[in-house]
């Protein structure tokens, strides 16, 4: 038996492969705003507003609304502040750290409130030279842009005695630029922010020269309170009183007195998110309403569309009694009822028609059938 001619070598393609095809780029995170951030310039208070609000739901703890810090550290550091206030004395300029997060129970709703004490160069490059090539103003920027609910702390005396153009700056064009930050970033529209005028009891008598808070926020805070918008509140704070002896500002912090104002800022921003969590499912339960009953509507319009029989009309309106009643008022409903009753007795009139022509057309059947046979009859019988 002959040998088989070997086979011819393996020509490559002249094609080229097809390229691979692009993975698809990962889809963007949803921008979460996912803390309430404390905020307040250089001796605007912040020390000792936090310390006096840490000591408050700490050491008195409400069933609806507690305050943890989240590490021991940060714990220790703020209550070292509340023992100082408690024994009369001022506690340190700063935290000791660039923020602290603590998280709340409101109503059994946690949320994280993060504590911001960065430099005041730090927030004046941030927000007055608009720079943030630094990580302290990145890291600052990025806390205010992940707020869902803000305490700006403001201290009126640099309002109404600082000749200092640069703190004049921060507490005005700096405050007005977080507040502007806030609203332009996503999901910022409805932020609540709280603006605490610290300090109130030392500054009230020039206040009240003024004409009142209002006259005051109307006159040195009306690029702030314009650029929040509609959600926004002010709050004259006391954290501590001074010992009667001293009411320059210089004497020993007391808490004797309850504070004002110190708690209620924060309950009111929690308040508003609640409000906004439950404005929002309101609007989601009545979305998801109106496509069910959409829905249920195109259902019937099938049914009806299927052709005009009982057994569909009937469906059709079983499944419109099916509906809540708040729907039963629709005026798409009556309709819709009108449109099924009108084709039903529209289909009935036809039937009956129908039913005419065919007994009618049988009977002259019958007769012609009748004849005939009479005719045969009579022909077989002759």
């Amino acid at each position: 038996m002959a040998t088989p001619p070997p086979l011819p070598p393996t020509v490559p393609s002249l094609e080229a492969p097809p390229p691979p095809t692009p993975a698809l780029p990962p889809a963007p995170e949803p921008f979460v705003r996912d803390r309430v951030v404390v905020l307040g310039r250089t001796q605007a208070g912040k020390t000792v507003y936090i310390a006096r609000l840490y000591h408050e739901l700490w050491t008195k703890p409400q069933d609806w609304l507690t305050m943890r810090a989240i590490s021991g550290v940060a714990h220790t550091a703020l209550m070292t502040m509340c023992g100082d206030l408690a024994s009369g004395r001022w506690p340190g300029a700063t935290i000791g750290q660039r923020y602290v997060d603590c998280d709340l129970k409101f109503h059994s709703k946690l949320h994280r409130l993060t504590i911001l004490d960065y430099p005041g160069e730090v927030f004046t490059k941030a927000f007055v030279r608009g720079e943030s090539d630094s990580e302290d103003a990145a890291s600052l920027l990025d806390h205010v842009d992940h707020a869902k609910g803000v305490i700006l702390l403001i201290d009126p005396k640099n309002a109404l005695e600082s000749r200092d153009h640069t703190t004049r700056a921060d507490d005005d064009f700096g405050m007005t630029a977080v507040v502007d930050r806030i609203r332009t970033y996503p999901g910022g529209e409805a932020v609540p922010i709280a603006i605490v005028l610290t300090k109130c009891d030392l500054h009230e008598a020039k206040i009240l020269e003024l004409g009142g808070l209002k006259v005051f926020i109307s006159e040195y805070l009306h690029w702030i309170t314009r650029t929040a918008g509609s959600h926004y509140k002010t709050f004259p704070c006391a954290a501590v009183r001074l010992t009667r002896e001293s009411r320059t500002g210089n004497g020993a912090p007391s808490l004797v007195k309850s504070p004002i104002n110190v708690i209620e800022p924060l309950i009111w921003i929690l308040e508003s998110l609640d409000s906004q969590i439950a404005k929002s499912q309101i609007a989601a339960d009545s979305q998801a309403k109106s496509q069910s009953f959409n829905q249920t509507l195109a259902e019937v319009r099938d049914l009806i569309a299927q052709g005009v029989t009982n057994a569909n009309c009937e469906r059709a309106i079983r499944i419109l009694a099916d509906l809540t009643v708040e729907h039963h008022g629709d005026p798409r409903i009556q309709a819709l009822r009108n449109e099924i009753e009108a084709a039903r007795l529209d289909h009935e009139e036809h039937s009956e028609k129908r039913k005419t022509v065919f007994y009618l057309g049988f009977t002259v059947a019958m007769v012609v059938l009748l004849a005939g046979l009479v005719f045969a009859l009579v022909h077989f019988l002759k």
